[in-house]
């Protein structure tokens, strides 16, 4: 059985879920006022990509039949993970943010290799739409380590 879009939405969705509960996490353990509202700041964006791709799967706007490739799943899965990953409670700051900014770089290659290969053009969009977010959270974030860092 062929993969839909609607296969594709809900693998971005747990992507996105996974990526809130991190920068939840890193929000509720870090002490440093400015980097907890920028963890959770981070979140609620990510929260805004979950409920945009669920608003579109709800919608039916291609009623899911629109077709996508295994090799896009497969890359879409964990977008936000990446291997070398400890475990969130375990992590100091400064590897959180170098986690974080490797995240956020795996996801911009991601969705920017899956938006380069639909043949849908608004799927292209909403995709795109999401590598330019993630590339602000990684500009965000750098800045952030970089200040953090000295």
């Amino acid at each position: 059985m062929a993969s839909t879009l609607n296969d594709l939405l809900d693998v971005a969705i747990r992507d996105e879920m996974n990526a809130q509960k991190f920068y939840t996490i890193l929000g509720e353990k870090t002490e440093d006022p400015k980097l907890k509202e920028i963890f959770f700041s981070l979140a609620t964006e990510e929260n805004g990509h979950e409920m945009i791709l669920r608003d579109i799967k709800d919608m039916e706007i291609f009623e899911g039949s629109v077709e996508v490739d295994e090799e896009s799943l497969e890359k879409l899965e964990g977008a936000h993970i990446i291997d070398d990953e400890e475990s969130v409670d375990q992590m100091t700051i400064d590897r959180a943010l170098k986690i974080a900014l490797k995240r956020e770089s795996k996801a911009i290659r991601v969705y920017r290799e899956i938006a380069e290969s639909t043949p849908n053009e608004e799927i292209m969009k909403l995709l795109f739409r999401i590598v330019s977010d993630e590339q602000r959270h990684y500009d965000i974030i750098s800045q952030k380590y970089k200040i953090h860092a000295g």
